[in-house]
């Protein structure tokens, strides 16, 4: 970036930003107002590349970002499934789509056009996967929907999910075909003619809106917790964005010496639910949030489903 800059005589100005924001004052700009204007400017710019150990801290925080999204997919599908009384198989849905995104995100990144995204699921099948589930054929026996009833091991209860999973996955493979179909065809550029702003906008918030009940329902189970973490994230990413945090570093020049990095501004998100689950864990180990299962919160403990980790194996490879 310097070199390209090397006529304005800013070097020293911008190693002295430490890479913190994209573009450097313009010849005869004035130093300290530039310094107001770049201040809601981006971190790192799309071409640079941050440290390791940050890599790592971002691509934890961007997982976690789409972790919602990614988990949402199989618990909202396990309702049509009959599987909201069976958390074991559940998780094993929950590691599958898990797995199988990393394997998409290896691919994207190794042989595809490599965007700095992590490949999740797709909510646009999900309204006509729940459409297709709540067809008479398809509703849930009334003894899947006790949970005393169920027994996740019996073949009867095996063969009621997994019956439901075969013509969900047929249905999601034909959809699958037709748009690779479209892809390789060329008919997106036909497409595009028809596509835009306007095109595109109102189809993203149908999809938004049409899964607004599933996350009203997983908030409303504590819209405090929810409210909270909320507010964090706001908080740390709009708020606090600017302040930096010094933390000890190691370099070979400088040895042991300690850096200032805008950490609020960097991890939002990851922080906003780090600190969301500690309180939630105090609040559990106190015995604040209520034990009762009919209560009010107890959906916010984080001993909720402790025995499904005890239960589930460590590892596993998940098959179709």
């Amino acid at each position: 970036m310097t070199s390209e800059k090397e006529s304005n005589g800013l070097d020293n100005y911008a190693f002295a930003l430490e890479g913190r924001f994209c573009d450097l004052p313009e010849k005869g700009e004035d130093l300290d107002s530039s310094i107001d204007q770049n201040t809601n400017k981006l971190a790192y710019c799309i071409t640079d590349v941050p440290p390791w150990y940050l890599c790592i801290l971002l691509g934890t925080q961007h997982c976690l970002t789409a972790f919602g999204g990614i988990i949402a997919i199989p618990l909202i599908l396990s309702q049509g499934l009959c599987l909201q009384h069976d958390s074991l198989t559940q998780s094993y849905l929950i590691s599958t789509i898990f797995f199988v995104s990393g394997i998409c995100t290896l691919m994207q990144v190794t042989f595809g056009i490599r965007l700095p995204i992590l490949q999740g699921g797709t909510f646009t099948l999900l309204a006509p996967s729940m459409a297709m589930l709540s067809m008479p054929e398809f509703t849930c026996p009334a003894w899947t929907q006790n949970a005393s009833s169920v027994n996740s091991s019996s073949p009867e209860f095996i063969e009621v999910w997994q019956s439901r999973m075969r013509a969900l996955q047929g249905s999601i493979i034909v959809g699958s075909l037709f748009q690779v179909f479209v892809g390789f065809s060329g008919l997106i550029g036909l497409f595009m003619r028809f596509i835009g702003p306007l095109t595109i906008a109102p189809t993203i918030a149908l999809i938004g809106l049409s899964l607004f009940d599933s996350a009203g329902s997983s908030a409303g189970n504590h819209w405090g917790i929810s409210s909270m973490t909320t507010a964090l994230i706001i908080l740390f990413s709009q708020y606090l964005r600017h302040i930096a945090v010094p933390f000890p570093t190691y370099s070979k020049d400088k040895k042991l010496h300690t850096s200032r990095v805008y950490i609020f501004q960097i991890l939002p998100v990851l922080l906003g639910i780090t600190v969301s689950w500690l309180i939630c864990y105090i609040l559990t180990t106190c015995n604040v949030l209520p034990a009762e299962p009919g209560q009010y919160g107890f959906l916010a403990r984080t001993d909720l489903k402790g025995e499904v980790i005890s239960q589930a194996p460590w590892f596993t490879f998940p098959y179709p």
